[in-house]
């Protein structure tokens, strides 16, 4: 077991550059990411079920972020990391082609008015950008609440080239297969509001 002490990673507030994650984890274990943790439910759960792997998540919200590295700290769990900033500037700086084993997007804001949709975490760019980050056989897992939303963003997944649909074609994923739950999850099951779920795979 490598038990080198990881370097501590800033939560950037600037356009970084590249991260070297293997120094910065103390090992080369498979780097998976959370786009818009929020709470950090799903990081810190995430990061328990997949000891082997190392778990990055990304938040707009710095006070999420800071409370999320806090805990982290408390409780010495060193396979996780929080980032405060936002993932269209953050993804393309800190990751390397084709390096991420999983990217997962739970409960991204709908952003319901018209005018406001340009917002919407996905896009077919930013898509592109994300598929360029995860290695071949990887996955892009995504939760959502929102009925329009998922079809919205399932629609783009099926367009791009380098994305198999086909394990679950019309998004009928009945269960969450990370072991680990967001804090609207959480809320979802409790109050039995329908969640609709995607995974898609890099060609």
């Amino acid at each position: 077991m490598n038990l080198k002490e990881p370097t501590p990673l800033p939560a950037f507030s600037k356009i970084p550059t590249i991260a070297p994650w293997p120094d910065l984890f103390g090992n080369t274990h498979p780097l998976e990411l959370e786009l818009g943790m929020g709470r950090a439910y799903y990081l810190f759960e995430r990061a328990r079920a997949a000891l082997s792997h190392n778990i990055v998540g990304i938040e707009y919200k710095e006070a999420f972020v800071k409370q999320a590295n806090a805990k982290k700290k408390r409780e010495a769990i060193n396979n996780l990391h929080a980032i405060f900033g936002h993932a269209w500037t953050l993804v393309p700086a800190l990751f390397e082609a084709e390096t991420l084993s999983n990217i997962t997007v739970n409960f991204p804001d709908p952003w319901w008015k018209k005018r406001h949709q340009k917002r919407r975490i996905i896009n077919p760019d930013f898509l592109g950008i994300l598929v360029s980050k995860l290695q071949i056989g990887g996955t892009l897992f995504l939760q959502t609440d929102v009925s329009a939303l998922f079809e919205s963003y399932l629609q783009i997944f099926k367009e791009h080239p380098a994305l198999d649909c086909s394990l679950h074609p019309q998004g009928l994923l009945l269960d969450n297969p990370m072991q680990a739950q967001s804090h609207r999850e959480k809320k979802c099951l409790e109050f039995g509001i329908p969640i609709y779920r995607a995974l898609v795979i890099k060609k």
